[in-house]
């Protein structure tokens, strides 16, 4: 054999004998056992480290803490251990024997001076190798731990750090909340205040317009009584001149008829009174906050209706289109429902109305009548009527009917519902005015959006209405 050889020999023994070494004592395992984190030590020695060391239970080599004082015994690595202690002692003893025989000069010197004396000191026992080599262990894992020791200084005066602003943060959070509450209240009572003068002034304004149209109603009031009074004297010496008519007396009845010709020219007027709209500062941003995004429900459309592909617009279309005469479908009035059903909630939408001259958005209950073009029953709709008749202009709520002038067509209506509360209301967006507030009820059914586009009127009112994106 080879010098090459052997060296390479002697390799192959060192690597094993280090697999099958324990850490602690860097003897051949003995009754060997694995830890949680994988390595393995001599059950003694584990037990030693842990007894000497009164910290968290940590392995010895990794440092891991382990969670319980846990380990397997490992019986095929002890077998293992067995095998190369006794292949170690073969190898040497076939190299003594070789080398006194003369066969192979230097063959002793495979291994080093150090290793030589590893290997002399391994063929003893156990215990006295943990003897011998404990104090270099013991300085190995000093210095090891004073590494970890001072890493762990080094991280515990940064978590120190890190803690101390924390607590700073702690402080500071408190204050910058308390000083964010106090804007909130501060800008809040500033904004109340501000709703509060114009809350005084919209009642300012409509007592002084209701002073103004109750002189207009008084004064009109008096003069009409006076034209009453007036026609009254004339009718009694008309009556008188007729019953007594003479030809003396031509002369005076056709002086009487002259009289009574500035009376019958005087027609009695009705006196127009006018009140500011309901405007309400920031109605229409509170509102947008139950915004509802509210699409048509075809299944639901007249078949003279046309819906837009995104079911967002709805328009009277002149031709019946072939569709299922289905239970939800309204075959008579020009009438579509909302997809969107409500049983609770707050909800608010738009609907663009344009230039219209006739048409109709709202609520209504689920189960309203589809079928006929009867009125519906008291309760069952809730909807609002733009019609323009000439130059004048007029809305409609119901149920019941009930209608008011407007002086300007209405070109968007925000509709509001308050399922909880009862309560429905209609509003100009435009100028941001209410245009009507419904009594509030109880609901205690399903209630959908309705729309009506209307029938073509002489070929006007041929635009569509339109469900805004808010």
């Amino acid at each position: 054999m080879s010098i090459q050889e052997k060296i390479s020999t002697a390799d192959l023994m060192e690597s094993l004998r280090e697999e099958l070494t324990c850490f602690i004592c860097l003897d051949y395992f003995n009754s060997p056992v694995t830890t949680e984190c994988g390595h393995s030590f001599c059950l003694m020695c584990l037990l030693k480290s842990w007894e000497e060391h009164n910290t968290p239970l940590s392995c010895p080599e990794c440092w891991r803490t382990l969670g319980a004082p846990h380990f397997q015994a490992n019986e095929r690595l002890g077998r293992l251990a067995s095998i190369g202690r006794q292949l170690r002692s073969q190898v040497l003893q076939t190299e003594d024997e070789q080398s006194s025989c003369g066969r192979t000069p230097g063959a002793s010197r495979v291994f080093s001076d150090d290793e030589q004396s590893v290997v002399n000191f391994s063929t003893q026992s156990h215990g006295m190798n943990r003897a011998y080599f404990s104090s270099e262990a013991e300085e190995q894992h000093k210095e090891k731990l004073q590494d970890i020791i001072n890493l762990l200084r080094k991280k515990k005066k940064e978590a120190q750090a890190i803690l101390n602003h924390e607590k700073e943060r702690v402080t500071l959070c408190k204050e910058e909340t308390k000083t964010c509450k106090q804007v909130v209240v501060s800008e809040y009572m500033k904004m109340h205040q501000f709703l509060k003068e114009e809350e005084q002034l919209q009642l300012q304004l409509l007592d002084k317009e209701e002073k103004q149209n109750m002189k207009k109603l008084r004064d009109n009031e008096i003069h009409l009584a006076q034209q009453v009074s007036r026609l009254n004297k004339m009718i009694g010496r008309m009556e008188s001149t007729c019953q007594n008519l003479s030809l003396e007396s031509f002369e005076e009845a056709r002086g009487a008829m002259d009289r009574c010709e500035s009376l019958l020219l005087q027609c009695p007027e009705t006196t127009v009174t006018e009140l500011s709209l309901c405007r309400v500062t920031g109605m229409r941003e509170m509102l947008r906050k139950f915004s509802t995004d509210v699409t048509l429900d075809p299944a639901t459309a007249n078949a003279y209706l046309v819906l837009s592909d995104d079911l967002k617009s709805v328009k009277y279309g002149g031709t019946r289109q072939q569709l299922p005469d289905n239970p939800e479908r309204f075959d008579q009035s020009a009438t579509v429902l909302g997809s969107q059903v409500f049983t609770c909630g707050r909800h608010y939408w738009e609907v663009e109305v344009g230039k219209k001259t006739e048409w109709e958005v709202g609520i209504c209950k689920d189960s309203v009548i589809r079928k006929g073009n009867l009125p519906k029953p008291p309760g069952d709709l809730f909807s609002l009527i733009g019609l323009k008749i000439g130059d004048d202009y007029s809305l409609w709520v119901s149920s019941p009917l009930k209608g008011q002038h407007v002086r300007e067509p209405v070109h968007k209506v925000g509709v509001f519902l308050d399922y909880e509360s009862g309560h429905i209301a209609f509003y100009n967006v435009t100028d941001e005015s209410l245009i009507y507030s419904f009594p509030s009820t109880s609901f205690h059914e399903a209630l959908r959006p309705i729309f009506s586009p209307c029938l073509p009127n002489e070929g006007t009112n041929t635009d569509p209405l339109i469900i805004c994106h808010i």
